[in-house]
């Protein structure tokens, strides 16, 4: 197959093409990182996929306690 063949609306979309998406970043302890990033492959999951999760469980928490004290 040569490049010619390739379909070019079937192109992939990253995440950082994506509008609907916005990168964010911060520091932390290295061994901390290095867990994480172990973690992730052990659960064949990427670091986004990881971080998305552990935010929206982070905004859940934050926002449940905070109407509870209301």
């Amino acid at each position: 197959m040569n490049s010619g063949d390739l379909d070019p609306a079937a192109t992939l979309v990253t995440k950082r093409d994506d509008p609907n998406y916005s990168q964010v970043s911060g520091y932390i302890p290295k061994e901390i990182a290095l867990r994480f990033k172990v973690v992730c492959t052990e659960q064949e999951i990427t670091q986004s996929e990881a971080l998305e999760e552990a935010v929206l469980s982070w905004i859940e928490k934050r926002t449940k306690s905070t109407k509870q004290d209301r």
